[in-house]
């Protein structure tokens, strides 16, 4: 009877905790109120259920910076109207296509702030004021570089645009 228990016991662990290294996360109450899980991926992005349409939908918003910049250094303000439309509804929070409540809230955090030096970037370009929408324009990049060191490290930087 000590046998089978043993062997029982060995079988299960061998099977039940075969999951890879890279594969667990810890998961850890973020925030009481919202009871939303703050995971942090040992490795991969757990929490983003479609990868394939983020990947897509984050290197169209790296396009659409490239473009935006160059907007703005020749002040084509047509064009900066058109990108700023399009930057203000780009979501990487929308785009991971899981509940908002399931992702970490740093990621959730970093959402945030990217759309608000998105709202700062769209007034300065009303406004038509080139000095101002380029320092909000360096906001959204760095909103973008502080996710991406946080989430992407293999691409910390979106200097990209330069």
């Amino acid at each position: 009877m000590k046998r089978f228990i043993i062997v029982a016991v060995s079988i299960v662990c061998l099977f039940g905790c075969s999951k890879k290294e890279s594969e667990r996360t810890e998961t850890k109450i973020g925030s009481a109120e919202k009871k939303q899980a703050e995971t942090t991926p040992v490795g991969g992005h757990d929490f983003i259920k479609n990868e394939q349409g983020f990947i897509v939908h984050m290197k169209n918003i790296k396009v659409l910076l490239k473009h935006l910049s160059t907007s703005i250094n020749q002040q084509d303000w047509e064009a900066i109207k058109q990108d700023t439309k399009k930057l203000k509804e780009a979501s990487p929070v929308a785009f991971t296509g899981a509940n908002k409540n399931a992702l970490p809230v740093e990621f959730v955090n970093l959402d945030v702030e990217f759309h608000l030096s998105a709202l700062e970037l769209i007034g300065a370009c009303q406004e038509m004021d080139k000095d101002r929408a380029t320092a909000a324009f360096f906001k959204v990049v760095n909103s973008c570089d502080e996710c991406h060191a946080k989430f992407n490290p293999k691409e910390s930087s979106t200097s990209w645009f330069q």
